[in-house]
């Protein structure tokens, strides 16, 4: 999936630290959409598998029905099973080409980097 430079204008990550609740963060998001955010990135680090599939589908929904891309963070399963436009991975994650591997051609995947030789490789 090519992704055009306009549509990373401005890139927002979920943060249920300053949200209460899934409501809380699908409120930052609507948020963050009518503020001109672009792209979205649904970042749970907390919640059970069941709870991050509710509110990655929600997130995904509230995204797509505005016309933004949503990826999520880490988490493969929930990325492919909520619909979402890709998934963001670190560096301890699995390595790059197995992340291509499992979610196919199209889905987008981000790689965190921490310096520029990361960023090269």
């Amino acid at each position: 999936m090519k992704l055009r430079p306009e549509e990373l204008r401005l890139y927002a990550i979920t943060d249920r630290t300053w949200a209460k609740g899934m409501d809380g963060v699908l409120d930052q998001v609507e948020a963050a959409i009518k503020g001109g955010a672009t792209f979205v990135q649904v970042r749970e680090k907390h919640l059970d598998a069941r709870e991050f599939l509710t509110e990655a589908r929600w997130v995904v929904e509230l995204c797509h029905k505005h016309g933004v891309r949503c990826v999520i963070n880490d988490n493969i399963d929930i990325a492919l099973l909520s619909g979402a436009d890709g998934v963001h991975v670190g560096q301890s994650y699995l390595p790059l080409p197995v992340v291509r591997a499992l979610v196919g051609p199209d889905m987008i995947i981000f790689l965190s980097t921490h310096s520029s030789d990361q960023a090269r490789a």
